[in-house]
């Protein structure tokens, strides 16, 4: 019996063979569709960063996501059909679609120049000319209101001549007087450089229902939120949760078409750089339901992986059951929770182990969180199933944030999780081996070294030489995930690599000078290895290496065409690279002009290289609630 069988499916499978084929001598026409291209891109110098950094000369692209990547004769010989589109690339490079693993997606929108004028840093007497010529140019109104963030007071800039830069007599704090006499008919709400203060005029504090008999909530009578002088009248200078609550009252922020509006702004931007993914490190829970809304409806376009403000994980599992990846094609994932464990270096909040360096001895900064409260912030979001990536600047604060995904994650499960650092700043060689050894992910900021260099040897002394040690955690193992922190340093990913291999600033950052061969030279990386921590790296530090970080078949047709080597070119010309294309999906988003180009430089912001560096809106508010709500958890 066994052998008739045997002989019976002799004589079947080639019948069957035929059939499936579509009949006698036909072809597999289901073969030939899943491997003809919808689009070759043919005769590119194709970096496609896998393993063995290979490179290619034409990419497949079919139904979004790559077929093929290699020689141009395989892929116009099989993988070329009658309605295949053919783009030369006509000899120019390609990198995969950088992914930048830390900034804030709605502030970067808010410093977009066609929404803020330009007071980061500048002299209060220049601050007071833009807010007029803004004035001018938008004309009167009660619904026209400026808008800007990034002046300070106790800058070097502020008290300057603008004619002579020489320092004007007297002190000049900033009032609403200022305000009305340059802008009487139009609301101005001006954020400080460390978002916990707000600068309006008289118009702007009517509107946001602020008057001198309004109750201040401020715990403690001697540290006003609502300022007042002398003779009990406002100064318009507001802090905290009443600059808040008042921040609402700016269309740009208390409405859905203002947020939507600086989103697509920060878009325009992240595509413009060649960014295909963005981590949008901390974002309040209605936000993201604005941002999955905008997704589901193909508003945007930006692949996003958010991070959910610690202390909202059980509203958000309330209403989608678990943490989301890769909704909408991949385009919008929640899978992680941002905790705050310190402040800056700058504000000398940053947690350090050992006293700072340049104020008297006692001041060590502190912790948003003691050690205990830190454990039971990150075992909540860790029991929830979220990934945590905790702000760690200090090196107290590293120790206490590993201490903390010990006793939450145990053993090898810590590792698999991918639980992140995020600027990992000054670190402790012991804390340095900790972090390899459990697997945990330092997400750095590459031009936070050189952005810092001028101000981390004061804070920090001879423990200086601890601060933005990569080229160390490369050697022992670690896979850095790169970013920005925009609107904190220029959101550019280009930048960031320069800086990382160089440890020089930017061209454009005088007057300052760097070091000999850059800051702590040691410490540089490699070309390789700084494009990687924007590619696979970074890829895999949102559980995203199956699907973008290199190209590879089977991933999506994330790339982008650049104007230069990126291999060959000199190491001071990385910051120069410039984005011709970007696709996502294998869909064109972004081609440069000329036009676009000026329009971005047009006000250009964060240019005084000396600032002593502020945080972000969301950042400064996020940690304020979090420290507030310590007791609720």
């Amino acid at each position: 019996m066994r052998k008739k069988n045997w002989l019976l499916w002799v004589i079947l499978i080639p019948v069957v063979s035929v059939f499936m084929s579509g009949g006698c001598g036909g072809s597999d026409e289901s073969t030939v569709d899943s491997n003809t291209a919808d689009t070759l891109y043919v005769n590119g110098n194709i970096y496609t960063v896998d393993d063995e950094f290979s490179k290619a000369e034409a990419i497949a692209v079919k139904g979004g996501r790559i077929l093929y990547v290699g020689s141009e004769e395989i892929a116009s010989r099989d993988y070329s059909g009658a309605d295949t589109k053919v783009v030369d690339l006509e000899g120019k490079t390609v990198i995969p679609g950088l992914i930048e693993n830390h900034l804030h997606y709605q502030s970067t929108g808010m410093m977009d120049p066609s929404i803020t004028i330009d007071t980061n840093w500048q002299l209060k007497a220049t601050i007071l000319k833009n807010v007029e010529d803004e004035a001018g140019r938008i004309g009167p109104g009660e619904d026209k209101w400026i808008y800007s963030f990034g002046w300070n007071e106790e800058s070097p800039y502020w008290n300057l001549n603008p004619v002579t830069f020489e320092p004007l007599d007297g002190v000049t704090p900033p009032t609403k007087e200022d305000l009305d006499r340059v802008a009487p008919d139009n609301p101005v709400f001006l954020e400080r450089t460390d978002g916990h203060s707000a600068w309006l005029n008289s118009l702007a504090l009517e509107l946001c229902g602020i008057t001198k008999t309004t109750d201040d909530p401020s715990p403690d009578p001697s540290a006003p939120w609502i300022v007042k002088d002398a003779s009990g009248e406002l100064t318009g200078i507001i802090k905290e949760t009443v600059m808040a609550i008042a921040r609402e009252k700016v269309p740009l922020f208390g409405t859905d078409e203002g947020k939507l509006t600086m989103y697509k702004k920060a878009e325009e931007k992240f595509l413009s750089f060649g960014l295909t993914t963005v981590v949008d490190a901390g974002a309040s829970y209605d936000d993201i339901k604005l941002l999955d809304e905008a997704y589901k409806n193909g508003t945007l376009e930006v692949r996003a992986y958010e991070m959910l403000s610690a202390g909202e994980e059980a509203d958000f599992i309330r209403d989608y059951g678990n943490p989301v990846k890769d909704l909408y094609d991949g385009k919008f994932s929640v899978n992680a929770v941002k905790v705050y464990a310190d402040g800056s270096l700058g504000s000398r909040t940053a947690w350090l182990l050992e006293d700072y360096s340049d104020v008297p001895p006692g001041n060590t900064g502190s912790g948003i969180y003691t050690p205990d409260q830190l454990k039971t912030a990150v075992k909540q979001a860790s029991d929830y199933g979220f990934q945590v990536a905790t702000h760690a600047i200090g090196d107290r604060a590293v120790r206490e944030v590993v201490n903390a995904y010990e006793a939450a994650v145990g053993g090898d499960e810590l590792s698999e999780r991918r639980f992140r650092i995020e600027h990992y700043s000054v670190v402790q060689p012991d804390d340095l081996d900790r972090v390899i050894e459990l697997g945990v992910i330092p997400s750095i900021q590459g031009y936070f070294a050189p952005s810092d260099h001028t101000m981390a040897p004061q804070r920090l002394g001879e423990r200086a030489n601890l601060a933005y040690t990569w080229r160390t955690m490369i050697k022992k193992g670690a896979k850095i995930a790169n970013g920005s922190d925009s609107p904190v340093e220029n959101v550019s990913p280009f930048r960031g690599i320069y800086a990382a291999v160089t440890r020089q600033a930017a061209a454009d950052a005088s007057p300052a000078h760097d070091p000999e061969g850059g800051w702590f030279p040691a410490e540089r990386i490699t070309k390789e290895e700084a494009l990687r921590s924007y590619t696979s790296w970074g890829a895999r530090a949102i559980f995203a290496e199956d699907d973008r970080g290199s190209l590879e078949a089977g991933k999506y047709a994330d790339f982008v065409v650049i104007d230069r080597d990126y291999m060959s070119c000199p190491d001071l010309e990385l910051e120069n690279i410039r984005a011709l294309q970007t696709y996502i999906g294998g869909k064109l988003v972004y081609t440069f002009s000329e036009e676009s180009a000026a329009s971005r430089t047009a006000r250009k912001l964060n240019g005084h290289r000396l600032q002593i560096k502020g945080e972000c809106p969301d950042c400064a508010r996020a940690r304020y609630l979090a420290k507030n709500s310590v007791g609720n958890r």
